[in-house]
């Protein structure tokens, strides 16, 4: 049932806009098995949006019902032959990047437990002059 507004609502015209590329808005790997034979649990799962990568003009499209994005799967569900260790396995790309996220684990948890130095401001390093005086 529809309410109606004291005021009509205008919405402004949107141009037209090409996006020659795709961006990796969200990836999700989840691995709760050692890659063995026979193992064929995990997935990864890729959500791929719009991108303009044209010089100057870089932007990123996201529609309000998503209609107009990529999802790549991987998960054994809809084919059993196309398991997540199996895609480790049989592309080198994917082997490359599990290896450069597991290697980069212990770096990425150093950066996040690294307390950042504050610098001092002038102010604070002219009172503290002034104590020591």
């Amino acid at each position: 049932m529809a309410i109606s507004r004291s005021s009509s609502l205008t919405v402004p015209a949107i141009s037209e806009k090409t996006f020659d590329s795709v961006w990796v808005r969200s990836i999700n790997i989840h691995c709760p098995q050692l890659n063995a034979e026979g193992n064929n649990g995990g997935q990864i799962n890729i959500e791929l949006v719009p991108y303009d990568a044209t010089k100057g003009s870089e932007a990123i499209y996201l529609s309000l019902d998503n209609e107009v994005n990529d999802y790549l799967n991987v998960d054994g569900t809809h084919n059993p032959d196309k398991t997540f260790w199996k895609c480790v396995n049989d592309v080198p790309e994917v082997a490359k990047a599990m290896e450069a996220i597991v290697s980069a684990v212990a770096p990425l948890k150093t950066w996040i437990e690294t307390v950042p130095e504050v610098e001092k401001t002038e102010i604070e390093g002219a009172a503290t002059k002034e104590s020591e005086e």
